[in-house]
C-alpha cells in the first residue's frame, strides 16, 4: 500500500499544520530529548521519519551529526532546503522505514535515534514487520544508548470505540484511515497498527532494549510526565542491550 506521505499534496498540507502547531515547540522538544539520549556534541542521531527535518535541523544546529530518513520525497526537499538555510550539514535519505537495513549499510553506529510524531511504527504492514524496524533500530545503535519513540496511545482508541465503528478493528487492533470525498487528489488511505502500552514494551524487548520506559507526551510538552489513559500519544524509550 502506498504511503500518504508519498503524495505531494497531503504532503503540503500536513507540513502547513506541522509548521503551525508543531514547529514552535521543537527546541523544547529536542532539550528533553538531548538529556534522555544522553547525548554530547560531537555524537552521531538518526531521525526516523524526519519529514521536513525539524528535529534533525535543530539537533545539527547544536553540534550533532545528524542522519534524516523519511520516505516523502517532497518533505525531504523541503528539508535540504531548511538546512541550507540553517547553514547545517545534515544527511537526509529517501525510503520506507522498513528498508532501514538496506538504506543504511554503515559502520559507524549511532549514539540515539528517535522517531517523533508516529513517523513509521504502526504502518508498516504489521507486528512482525514493526519488531523488524525496531531491531534495524538496535542494531544500528551502540550499546546501551537510547531510542526515543512516539506513537499513539492504542488505550485511548479501545476507550473510545462504539458499535458500529468500521474504522477500528480491535480485535486486530488496526486504524484504518482514508481521505474524506471532499478530497481533491488521488484518494489515499492508510492502515496503522496501534499499541497498547503493555504490547509497545513487548515489542521493544523482543527487539534487544532493555530498561524500556512509557510516558506522556504532547506538543512541544516532553517532560516524561505519567501516561494518562486519555493522552493522545506515548512516548517509549529503549536502551540498547550489550
Amino acid at each position: 500500500m502506498r504511503s500518504p506521505w508519498e503524495d505531494r499534496r497531503f504532503a503540503e498540507r500536513s507540513l502547513e499544520h506541522m509548521d503551525r502547531v508543531l514547529l514552535p515547540g521543537t527546541p523544547w522538544e529536542v532539550n528533553f530529548l538531548e538529556k534522555i539520549l544522553g547525548l554530547e556534541p560531537g555524537d552521531r542521531v538518526l531521525d526516523l521519519g524526519c519529514g521536513a527535518g525539524r528535529h534533525a535541523i535543530e539537533f545539527a544546529l547544536r553540534g550533532y551529526r545528524v542522519v534524516g530518513i523519511d520516505i516523502s520525497p517532497w518533505l525531504l526537499r523541503v528539508a535540504r532546503q531548511r538546512a541550507r538555510e540553517a547553514g547545517v550539514q545534515v544527511v537526509f535519505l529517501q525510503g520506507s522505514l522498513a528498508d532501514l537495513e538496506r538504506l543504511l549499510d554503515e559502520r559507524e553506529a549511532f549514539d540515539g535515534a528517535i522517531s517523533i510524531c508516529e513517523s513509521g511504527l504502526g504502518v508498516l504492514g504489521g507486528w512482525r514487520e514493526d519488531l523488524a524496524f525496531l531491531k534495524s533500530v538496535r542494531a544500528l545503535l551502540k550499546p546501551k544508548r537510547r531510542f526515543v519513540l512516539t506513537t499513539f496511545n492504542g488505550l485511548r482508541r479501545y476507550r473510545r470505540w462504539q458499535e458500529g465503528d468500521e474504522r477500528f478493528n480491535f480485535l486486530e487492533g488496526i486504524q484504518r484511515w482514508k481521505t474524506p470525498p471532499d478530497w481533491e487528489g488521488t484518494p489515499l488511505k492508510e492502515e496503522e497498527r496501534l499499541y497498547i502500552p503493555s504490547e509497545i514494551r513487548m515489542l521493544f524487548e523482543m527487539a534487544g532494549f532493555e530498561d524500556v520506559r512509557i510516558c506522556g507526551c504532547a506538543p512541544g510538552r516532553f517532560e516524561g510526565q505519567p501516561l494518562g489513559i486519555e493522552d493522545v500519544e506515548m512516548m517509549v524509550v529503549g536502551t540498547a542491550s550489550s
